[in-house]
């Protein structure tokens, strides 16, 4: 049986050793992740969790806040348009993860957009998505 330590220095070594192969790379990337704190029915996000790097701006930053179940993924269409995820896969209610341009769930491999659309199932119902809104420094994810 192996151990927790040995386990995840083999899939470390697994995701570097893989990294030539182009599908593989994604699955071992990060999303960059931020907490928030609510207040009143809305989430603040600043813009700038995008655009740290103005070299390669992020498409997605996951947002958490410690009362609700599941992380919020929130995508970047435009530097004024963004679109809220509900990180919970509509099949069978596990997390989802989610990828510069898509979310997929581990436990079944359903697959969504970057809009929370289903593109491939079993999941036959699309993801819970939050309206938003912008200010010259600010994104607020309307609970």
């Amino acid at each position: 049986m192996m151990d927790r330590n040995a386990f995840l220095k083999l899939m470390g070594g697994t995701c570097l050793a893989a990294s030539g192969i182009p599908g593989f790379l994604t699955s071992c990337t990060t999303v960059h992740r931020v907490r928030v704190i609510a207040r009143g029915n809305k989430l603040t996000v600043s813009k700038q969790e995008f655009t740290e790097d103005p070299e390669k701006p992020r498409a997605v930053v996951l947002v958490r806040e410690v009362s609700l179940a599941f992380p919020i993924a929130l995508y970047r269409s435009t530097a004024d348009d963004y679109i809220g995820l509900w990180m919970e896969c509509t099949h069978k209610g596990c997390e989802v993860k989610a990828q510069p341009d898509y979310l997929v769930c581990p436990c079944h491999g359903s697959e969504y957009d970057a809009k929370g659309n289903v593109i491939q199932g079993p999941a036959e119902a699309n993801l819970k998505s939050f309206s938003t809104s912008t200010d010259h420094e600010n994104i607020y994810i309307h609970l």
